[in-house]
Parts: structure tokens; sequence; C-alpha cells
């Protein structure tokens, strides 16, 4: 079988490494595929979580950590790894906490008591308490995965970590209020601080997200055009048949045409990542967040057909 490989020299021996990449980019776009097609929300916030504290607080929905909208992490990071499995964890305490909480409010109603108000603080403490060691995970995995990314300008990664490192920071200042409140009204000071930064939190993990979604992709379209470059030199080397090879490069002229297209809409796409002085700033929401994964999975197709059409003028 090895004679035979070295005998057919004619076109096949770099096929198998185009072949290869070709393999490997549609590996990346199935992982974009697997990962977006259906995105969902937790609501981590609970409208009514900050008991006897307000009747009108805001719930704030941040983009889950699950599975659909993160990508599993390679086997070599394992601080990912278990990041991961502390956030689904500390995530199904939330969810405990939470119906403990909506158990004592509803004794609390009910009675009318004393003991009973005391047992609906020390509840609406301890799920304020688990909400924030949850977001501290959920902004922790952002922080991995964006430096495991690549096709995401160097710069804005680097503010993009410093906004989530910030986030952080005022989460942990926050988390310390909690700890420390003691009663009913410092539980109320605790609450009105996360309203204060609840905003903040939302538009830096959507805003992480958004541009996870785009390196993703912004990386398979890198690799496809390394791999368009490297078919088109091997045609000229190797295509001794003047009929095809006219073919084959019209079949390229229509690739270039789709991956130009591609490139546009990936760049239109950056574009509103970034904020523009004298204009209105990028607002990163559920709502954009959904526009923008909508937007890339078209690409996700555009680059999945250029793909085919690859290994079609690799043909023999």
């Amino acid at each position: 079988m090895q004679s035979a490989d070295r005998l057919n020299t004619s076109k096949t021996v770099h096929v198998p490494l185009i072949l290869l990449v070709l393999a490997s980019v549609s590996f990346l776009i199935a992982i974009f595929t697997a990962r977006s097609a259906s995105a969902q929300t937790v609501t981590i916030v609970d409208d009514e979580a900050p008991l006897l504290a307000t009747s009108s607080a805001q719930a704030s929905t941040l983009p889950s950590a699950s599975p659909t909208n993160l990508p599993s992490p390679s086997p070599e990071n394992r601080e990912l790894t278990n990041l991961r499995e502390k956030y689904r964890t500390d995530l199904s305490i939330y969810r405990t906490d939470e119906r403990d909480y909506q158990v004592a409010k509803e004794q609390y109603n009910k009675l009318q008591t004393l003991a009973s108000l005391e047992v609906a603080v020390q509840a609406t403490r301890k799920v304020l308490i688990s909400r924030t060691t949850v977001l501290q995970d959920y902004l922790g995995i952002l922080k991995l995965m964006l430096n495991e990314t690549s096709g995401i300008d160097v710069g804005e990664k680097t503010q993009l970590l410093q906004e989530l490192d910030a986030a952080q920071a005022r989460l942990k200042v926050h988390q310390q209020l909690v700890e420390q409140a003691i009663d009913r009204n410092l539980i109320l000071n605790s609450v009105k601080d996360f309203n204060t930064i609840s905003q903040d939190l939302t538009t830096v993990s959507y805003k992480s997200l958004s541009y996870l979604s785009y390196g993703r992709l912004q990386t398979v379209y890198d690799k496809t055009l390394v791999v368009r470059n490297e078919v088109a030199a091997q045609l000229e080397e190797r295509e001794k048949n003047g009929l095809a090879l006219g073919e084959k490069r019209r079949a390229l002229d229509e690739i270039d045409r789709n991956l130009a297209a591609t490139r546009d809409t990936l760049n239109k796409i950056h574009t509103g990542f970034v904020p523009v002085q004298g204009m209105q700033q990028p607002r990163f929401t559920s709502e954009s967040f959904g526009q923008t994964v909508a937007t890339l999975s078209q690409v996700y197709a555009d680059l999945l057909r250029n793909l085919t059409f690859l290994r079609e003028v690799i043909k023999p």
C-alpha cells in the first residue's frame, strides 16, 4: 500500500494535507453550530429575591453558562473544566436557596411573626450570597474562554478582560456587603447596591458572549482562507489539463467572491462592537446577542458551502 502511494505522485501528494485542514475547519464550524443552535438564558436574579426590601425590584436576566452558550473546554485546560463544574454546583445551590427563600417568604406572609421574619431575613441573605457566588463563577468562565479564543483583536480582548476584572472586583464588594447584612435594613442596602451594578453585569456578559461567538467564526474564516490559498497553489502546480485548470480557476473565483462577502459580514459585525467617537455607544443585550448569533449562523452556512466547493475543486 505504501509503494502504491509513492507511485501516485501526480495529484495526491498534498491532497491528504488539504483534506486534513478542511476536516479541522469543518470541526470548528461544527463546534460553533452545536453551541449556538439554541442559545438559552437563565434568570439568575429573581425579581422577588430581595424579600421585604422592595416591592418592584427588576429582574436581571444574565446569559446562561450552559453548554449551549459556552463551548466545551479543551481537555488540557483543567482550570476551565473545574470552574464549569463549580458553576454547575453553585447554580444548584442557588436554586435550592431560592426555593427555601420562597418558602420562608410565604411563611412570613402567612404568620406575620418575629420568628418567621427572622427566618425570612436569613433565607434572603443566604440566597443573595449564593447568587453572588454564581455570578463570580460565570464571569470567571467568560474570562477563561476569552483567553482561549482567537479571532479577536488583541487590544479589544485586553480591554474586555479588564472590564470583566472590574465587574468581578465590584461584585466582590457587593458580596462583602451581603455577608455583613445581618438585619432587614442591611439586606435592603445590599439589594439597592446590587441594583446599581446589575445592568453593568448584564452588559459585560453579553458583550463577552458576542465577542466569543464572533471570534470563533473569524478563526474559521481565517483557516478557510488558508485552505483556499493552499488549494490554489496545488492546482497551479499539479493540474496539467488546461480545460480542467480553467474550470477549477473559475470555481476558485466563485469561492473568492463568497469569501469576500463573508469577510464583509464579519467586518460589519465587528464594527458594531467598537465604539465610535461622537456616536451612540454599542449596546450589548439579549436582543443584540440574538441578532449577532443569527447573522453568524448565516456566516457559518456560507463557510460550510465554501468548504464543500473546495472539496470539489481538489477532486482529480
